[in-house]
């Protein structure tokens, strides 16, 4: 989640710092997001079932802290 919580839109961008590879496959085979290239410059983008993923747990936490 916080791999998810990290993108910024769905356009293509570096994984956050400390991201692992293993995040990034896990996170693509569950079909969240796209990677491509190789090594340092390999990128990520959310699928739309990653960014409404997000939007619907967004919308859950923001939900939590109003009723706390």
């Amino acid at each position: 989640m916080v791999l998810l919580h990290a993108a910024q839109g769905r356009d293509w961008q570096a994984p956050p710092k400390g991201s692992s590879l293993k995040t990034l496959f896990e996170a693509q085979a569950q079909g969240f997001i796209e990677i491509r290239g190789e090594f340092q410059k390999r990128q990520f983008r959310l699928t739309k079932l990653g960014s409404d993923t997000v939007e619907r747990d967004r919308r859950r936490l923001e939900a939590r802290r109003q009723t706390d």
